[in-house]
């Protein structure tokens, strides 16, 4: 009964609804789980840490331990503004919890994760497994065989306007992504790619819900020195046909996502998650309807992902699926970073 109830909480959330759990709900779960709190630590003391840590507060499943942080100095002034006790050494916070929330520069997500995963807890990392997909298969796979969990937050994927953006598209023929944001420090011209392009691909693939089975690109430095300006065009497994057009800066043009299947063409604006749908009305006139979501109420998009990270660990429900997507998303990216500039990696086949 408890598994059940935890599974069905984790589909509220899925599907943008927040559940209501009540006293008597929340002390049966605890109860029957054995667990009065999941205990988490931070890795990072950053402006996301602090976040974090007050979204943790307000969460009754989290009791949070502690963080860690190489530097001294931020770590103590971290550790004073946000009353948590700082751990100089890694292995004494992970000996401490049941999961760890990754929060440092991407470059350091493996070393963390695959130690957090070789002691058996579950992991919560904020944009991608790694930049490097060897790293990331190897952390998929250390994460199946610890039977633990790895959640990557992506707040697009978990916006409630985004799923019922998801439930409308049922079987796009052409799928239409443009996003002009000046958000990425280039320091080479896969940055924008690492940065920017890769949350795009998982925002494709989780819409469409099929494997990707040829990929075309190409890029421009156009107002920097490195890459600036890509287009990358996906062919899908179900014969859907995605173009995603993505510039390191703005232009004034507003960014968004269109679905176009039979007999309507849905649409979605990335930055206000407005949906509209393009439709012939009775006098074969063409109209856009704007569509206002059932659960319109304002929720914070990275409180939802932590709560349904608790539940998953909970129901103890593996988040398999998710990692191996992610890995293969990445696979996806690094073969956008070969048709841009040929044989300027290794093998990314595997």
């Amino acid at each position: 009964m408890y598994i059940l109830l935890c599974l069905y909480f984790v589909f509220l959330l899925i599907k943008g609804i927040t559940p209501k759990i009540g006293l008597k709900t929340h002390t049966y779960l605890r109860t029957a789980s054995k667990m009065v709190m999941i205990k988490i630590g931070i890795i990072g003391a950053n402006e996301t840490g602090k976040r974090h840590a007050a979204q943790f507060l307000q969460i009754p499943d989290f009791e949070v331990v502690g963080f860690f942080d190489h530097s001294p100095a931020i770590a103590q002034a971290f550790a004073k503004e946000n009353n948590l006790k700082h751990f100089t050494d890694l292995n004494l916070l992970l000996d401490e919890v049941d999961a760890i929330d990754i929060l440092s520069p991407v470059g350091t997500h493996f070393r963390y994760a695959s130690q957090a995963i070789r002691k058996s807890k579950h992991v919560l990392l904020n944009g991608l497994l790694s930049e490097d997909i060897r790293e990331a298969k190897q952390l998929s796979e250390l994460a199946i065989e610890a039977n633990v969990n790895i959640r990557i937050l992506h707040e697009d994927k978990f916006h409630p306007d985004l799923k019922t953006f998801k439930r409308m598209v049922k079987r796009p023929n052409y799928v239409e992504l443009k996003r002009y944001q000046n958000k990425v420090l280039s320091v080479s011209n896969d940055s924008m790619i690492f940065g920017m392009i890769l949350s795009d691909i998982d925002l494709l693939t989780h819409i469409i819900g099929s494997n990707v089975k040829k990929v075309v690109a190409n890029g421009a430095a156009v107002f920097n020195s490195y890459t600036d300006f890509v287009n990358v065009r996906l062919e899908f497994e179900n014969a859907c046909v995605a173009t995603l057009i993505c510039g390191n800066f703005n232009n004034g043009e507003s960014s968004y996502i269109k679905a176009y299947q039979k007999g309507e063409c849905i649409g979605m604006g990335l930055n206000d998650f407005e949906i509209t749908r393009l439709v012939k009305d009775e006098d074969n006139e063409m109209v856009h309807q704007e569509i206002i979501p059932k659960n319109n109420r304002k929720q914070d998009i990275v409180k939802l992902e932590l709560e349904y990270f608790a539940l998953s660990i909970l129901s103890r429900q593996r988040m398999t699926q998710d990692t191996h997507q992610s890995y293969q998303n990445l696979r996806i990216a690094y073969q956008v970073i070969e048709k841009m500039y040929p044989s300027t990696l290794f093998d990314y086949n595997g």
